[in-house]
């Protein structure tokens, strides 16, 4: 593994029409979990889209694995390795699950480390059970388990995911956690965008919290868990609130 970054973001700046959403944004990642912190309308969901290509007015840089993605088409970001898991699941609810995996293109890996279907429902073994289910019929916490598979079968080299959690049963919620800590643990990339300070914090030891369009802070898990006053400051929640 080298100590060269996968992702840098440098002075990453992007619009609305008129409206300056993401102001200078600058953020580094190697191997290990990154969690991006913040309050509703603090441009997280944007900057999720302007990393992968789904948000036309950006200037500044991206790179990914020694690529630049400002100006990249989406899917050939996804076809350098970066995986979308998007807010809001965006699955097809007329398809069912085994429709949705095979309509996933695969990008090559050069290794024999590969995600396939197969694989797919060894780690979720609902959707297996589920495999000819319309989608639409999913609870919740399968919905995103789905999601999940889509953006896993494109063999990424980074999980880039938009709330995961959202709407999710406490149950579900620590079921996703595992899930993500095992791909972590697996050599997966993983750039978490959430609003729970309790899943943020039970994936990623690396902590980047968003104000205003901006960086605000850079911290650890240990840290802004131990600093009430700080979790106030910049999400206004306590950890007994967030949890």
């Amino acid at each position: 593994m080298t100590d060269t970054p996968l992702l840098e973001v440098r002075g990453l700046h992007a619009y609305y029409g008129q409206s300056h959403v993401l102001q200078g944004i600058d953020l580094v990642l190697g191997h290990e979990p990154l969690a991006v912190l913040g309050r509703n309308g603090m441009g997280k969901t944007t900057l999720c889209l302007a990393l992968t290509g789904l948000l036309p007015s950006v200037r500044g840089s991206i790179r990914f694995a020694g690529h630049e993605l400002v100006g990249q088409a989406p899917h050939r970001i996804a076809a350098l390795g970066v995986g979308y898991v998007p807010q809001g699941r965006r699955i097809f609810p007329s398809l069912t699950v085994e429709e949705h995996l095979r309509l996933v293109p695969r990008r090559a890996t050069g290794t024999g480390d590969v995600w396939t279907p197969e694989r797919i429902y060894a780690l979720f073994p609902r959707l297996a059970e589920r495999r000819r289910q319309p989608a639409g019929t999913l609870s919740g916490g399968e919905q995103q388990m789905l999601a999940i598979a889509r953006a896993l079968l494109t063999n990424p080299q980074l999980l880039i995911m938009d709330e995961p959690s959202e709407g999710l049963a406490p149950v579900i919620v620590e079921q996703l956690i595992a899930t993500l800590r095992h791909l972590a643990e697996g050599g997966l990339a993983i750039l978490l965008v959430e609003q729970r300070l309790a899943v943020a914090t039970a994936v990623a030891q690396r902590i980047a919290i968003m104000v205003g369009g901006r960086i605000a802070l850079e911290t650890t898990s240990d840290r802004l868990l131990a600093d009430p006053a700080l979790q106030q400051r910049y999400l206004g929640v306590s950890a007994r609130r967030a949890a």
